[in-house]
């Protein structure tokens, strides 16, 4: 790295930084100035006064926000100004005092705007509703009727409060006696919990509505894409003329006015408005929200990205490249999910038809830019899908790494969107094709899926449809998926597209039934050769939890059975009984898909009993690790608290290694 890039790199961080305190006490008493936070250029979003503290720069899917208002919105009490003070107090503790480093999105402010709305309806404020006595009248009384895991959440909450009381006297929002924290942890304890293999993978959609989303999307798109135009038009006329379009009541009141009728005109829009019952601004808005749901719906269905990379890509996302002297079309964006960290610089295959999606949501775009004054001269740093509603200057340059995001969700919308399209109700034949997809799933009494109601969708379902249908048309490889889906490793890949050789062929339905099952039987073949390679012949020490079983029976000369008959495990193999799947780190023999290893720490495997680790492969894995963790940590100043996050990360695996002695040899192979 060159010597400007050098000052470049130590510029942005310091810039970065919010203040600081020199004593940890003071933290409990700083003044309405204190800077929570700033945008990489070191112009200040949030200060302690401001009842909402910007957290985006420090977050690295930068979508984290603390609102200390939005729990008491249409509450006239004075009382509410006391407790969102109160919260803040809370708030910067938590963040500040912990005795370990966090990451903004992991200090949750749910649980205390539900202590704040209860304190509230009591006529109390925080210190008071947490006062021993009130926390025996009020709070035990409406902490058992919580669910079990807003349960969990809660007493997690109060148990961090509890030890900043006990580590800081001057701080008074916490109980005095922890036996009250036991008599809650006892009433969350009797509570009873889903079981961990209870746990339901996202719905697939059945094939009949998955056709009938795609045709009511695509119908929805040309629809908006034929007046798309006009509506920016009407738009720009408004900004410059702010009495353009208004009702006929108000508009004979000034000479410089456009009613609403002859305004929409103008731009030959009055029949398609009628049709679509829009009356006025609001009625439009409302409009361009369900046309932004469609857009985006569109293009998860035709990429199987996440609903943060969708929300992340850039307005000149769409392009083709040359690939094969053929031209290949593309989305450009980024995801946090490739190192764990920030966002990365990505891109996801699609098809052609795409681009409708993309022309409506890049025209709503130009529409919110004159709602909102958003510079959206630069659409490689302007978002796709940026809000509608009016935005704070401050948010706009805030988020270094990627483009603007948009706010998330389009709730309402989609359920406007979904209420018209008659094709989405739920039919007989789509709960037995669900039955016949996943027998082991009580679908008849799923309390989203009902017959004669509305298909409840999720864009989660959109990825994992894409992963089946593309898995049972046999047309698309279990890698060219995982590169697709930004997944690490098969194994997670593979769990999207579980059980796709029992769903309807959505691209050829009369293509052979046994397809898939020839494809699941070379996988199984493939895992054994792999196992054979890396387990039974191998010279290396094994290690980790099934590693370890297979290397002592070895020391004490007694083998194990799977490492000595090769015929009799090549055919538990072949029949899913045993299974040999390649991760980050090493081999996983889980035959459930796993549940302990995620994108934001791929080191799971070294404390499960069901890895197969050694020292020559996993090590080396390992080491490249930590060395990405220790690159992504040296774009934060030491004083960050993602740089101090990263570290507690990495000083974690140290520990792991070196308990296992395994870390000098690995430091021996840099």
């Amino acid at each position: 790295m060159s010597i400007i890039a050098n000052l470049q790199l130590n510029q942005w961080q310091e810039h970065q930084l919010p203040d600081r305190c020199d004593g940890a006490s003071q933290y409990l008493h700083v003044n309405d100035d204190f800077v929570i936070s700033r945008t990489t250029q070191g112009v200040i979003v949030s200060i302690y006064g401001d009842d909402e503290w910007s957290m985006k720069m420090y977050d690295a899917q930068g979508t984290c926000v603390y609102n200390f208002v939005s729990w008491a919105v249409g509450s006239t009490k004075p009382l509410v100004t006391v407790i969102t003070g109160e919260m803040k107090k809370i708030q910067l503790a938590r963040m500040y005092l912990f005795h370990r480093p966090r990451k903004p999105t992991s200090i949750r402010l749910i649980e205390l705007r539900r202590l704040s709305r209860l304190a509230l309806n009591n006529d109390l404020s925080l210190s008071d509703l947490l006062d021993d006595a009130n926390i025996n009248r009020v709070l035990l009384p409406s902490f058992a009727e919580l669910a079990a895991n807003q349960m969990k959440f809660m007493l997690q909450l109060l148990k961090e409060l509890f030890d900043l009381r006990v580590k800081y006297p001057d701080f008074k929002f916490a109980p005095t006696d922890y036996a009250i924290i036991e008599r809650i942890q006892a009433l969350y304890d009797k509570h009873p919990k889903q079981k961990a293999n209870d746990s339901q993978q996202t719905k697939l959609i059945p094939s009949r509505l998955y056709a009938a989303i795609i045709a009511a999307l695509n119908a929805e798109l040309d629809d908006f894409n034929t007046n798309a135009d006009a509506v920016v038009e009407l738009f720009r006329q408004r900004k410059a003329n702010p009495r353009f379009g208004l009702p006929e009541c108000h508009a004979c009141s000034y000479k410089d006015s456009v009613a609403w009728e002859g305004a929409i005109a103008q731009y030959g829009l009055s029949s398609r408005f009628e049709s679509r019952s829009i009356a006025n601004w609001l009625d439009l808005l409302a409009y361009l929200g369900e046309a932004q749901s469609a857009a985006k719906y569109w293009i998860h269905l035709f990429t199987g990205m996440r609903a943060n990379e969708a929300r992340h890509l850039p307005a000149d996302a769409y392009t083709t490249i040359k690939a094969g002297g053929a031209d290949v079309h593309i989305l450009r964006g980024y995801t946090s999910k490739i190192a764990g960290q920030n966002q990365t610089e990505t891109f996801w295959m699609t098809a052609e038809i795409i681009e409708k999606g993309v022309v409506a949501a890049r025209h709503i775009g130009k529409i919110a830019a004159l709602i909102s004054d958003y510079d959206d001269s630069n659409l490689s740093h302007y978002p796709l899908f940026p809000s509608l509603g009016p935005g704070k200057r401050a948010e706009i340059n805030s988020f270094a790494g990627a483009p603007v995001i948009s706010q998330g969700g389009h709730t309402e919308s989609q359920k406007r969107l979904l209420a018209r399209w008659p094709d989405l109700i739920v039919e007989e034949a789509d709960i037995r094709e669900l039955e016949q997809f996943d027998g082991f799933r009580d679908w008849r009494n799923d309390p989203d899926v009902k017959v004669g109601q509305v298909w409840p969708l999720l864009t989660h379902q959109c990825r994992r449809s894409l992963a089946v249908y593309c898995a049972r048309s046999g047309l698309v490889s279990v890698g060219s998926l995982g590169l697709q889906f930004k997944h690490l490793s098969e194994v997670m890949t593979s769990y999207y597209r579980k059980g796709s050789a029992f769903a309807v062929n959505f691209l050829n339905t009369d293509d052979a039934q046994n397809m898939i099952d020839e494809i699941e039987y070379e996988r199984h073949k493939a895992q054994y050769i792999n196992y054979e390679v890396n387990v039974i012949s191998t010279t290396s020490r094994l290690w980790g939890g099934e590693g370890n079983r297979i290397q002592v029976a070895r020391d004490k000369g007694q083998p194990l059975i799977i490492t000595t008959d090769r015929e009799m495990t090549k055919k538990k193999f072949l029949k899913g009984e045993i299974t040999y799947k390649l991760g980050p780190i090493g081999g996983c023999t889980n035959l459930e898909p796993c549940d302990k290893i995620s994108f934001t720490s791929v080191f799971a495997c070294i404390d499960c009993e069901k890895s197969i680790l050694d020292d020559d492969r996993s090590l080396k894995n390992i080491q490249r690790g930590l060395n990405n963790l220790k690159r992504g940590q040296s774009l934060f100043a030491p004083e960050n608290p993602q740089y101090k996050q990263l570290e507690s990360e990495i000083s974690e695996i140290y520990d792991k290694l070196e308990k296992r002695g395994m870390r000098e040899k690995m430091e021996a192979m840099a």
